[in-house]
C-alpha cells in the first residue's frame, strides 16, 4: 500500500514542474480562429509569420518576389472538422505604412463547419455586420480597436474564406 502512495506521490511531483514553468498551453481555438490568427501575423508583416505558421501546421513557402518591397506567401493545411485550406499572404511596404494581406479558402468543405464564421465574430476584436441567409453565412468585420483591420468571412456553397487586409502606419523613425 505505501509503495503505492510512493509511486502516485513520485508522479504527481515529476508533473508539477512543467505546471510550475509555465508550459501549459491554452485550449486549442476553433479551426477557423486558428486559420484567422495565423493571417493577422502575415498581414501585420510580423518577421516570425512564416515560422509561426510552419510550427502549426502549415506547409508554407515564401514565394519570390518582383520587388524588395513586396513580400508573398503561400501554403496549405487540413483544418480539422473544415477542409484543406489554401493560404496566400501579401505584404507590401509603402514610406509611411505596410499593408498586409491575407486570405484562406476552403474550396470543398468537408465537416460541418456552420459555426466557424460565428467563433470569429465571437472574438471580441472584431465588428461589424453578418447575414445569414439561404445562401450561407456572411460577416464583413473591422478591428474594434484598430478601423484599418478589416475583415471579410464567410461559408458559402460548400466554401469556407477568410480575408483580412491590415494597414499599418510606420512610426516617423521608420520611415
Amino acid at each position: 500500500m505505501r509503495a503505492g502512495l510512493a509511486l502516485i506521490a513520485a508522479l504527481a511531483l515529476c508533473a508539477t514542474p512543467t505546471v510550475a514553468q509555465g508550459k501549459t498551453k491554452g485550449p486549442v481555438p476553433p479551426q477557423g480562429v486558428a486559420a484567422l490568427e495565423m493571417c493577422e501575423g502575415f498581414a501585420l508583416g510580423e518577421e516570425t509569420a512564416y515560422d509561426g505558421a510552419v510550427e502549426k501546421g502549415w506547409e508554407a513557402y515564401e514565394d519570390d518576389s518582383e520587388s524588395p518591397y513586396i513580400r508573398s506567401y503561400s501554403g496549405g493545411k487540413d483544418l480539422a472538422g473544415i477542409g484543406y485550406a489554401n493560404m496566400f499572404a501579401l505584404v507590401e511596404d509603402y514610406p509611411h505604412a505596410t499593408f498586409g494581406y491575407c486570405r484562406v479558402d476552403v474550396n470543398e468543405v468537408t465537416g460541418d463547419a456552420n459555426g466557424v464564421v460565428q467563433d470569429i465574430q465571437n472574438l471580441g476584436r472584431y465588428e461589424g455586420q453578418s447575414i445569414v441567409n439561404g445562401a450561407g453565412t456572411f460577416a464583413g468585420l473591422t478591428g474594434t480597436e484598430d478601423k484599418n483591420r478589416m475583415l471579410l468571412a464567410h461559408l458559402a456553397d460548400g466554401t469556407f474564406v477568410i480575408q483580412l487586409s491590415i494597414i499599418t502606419a510606420k512610426a516617423e523613425a521608420d520611415q
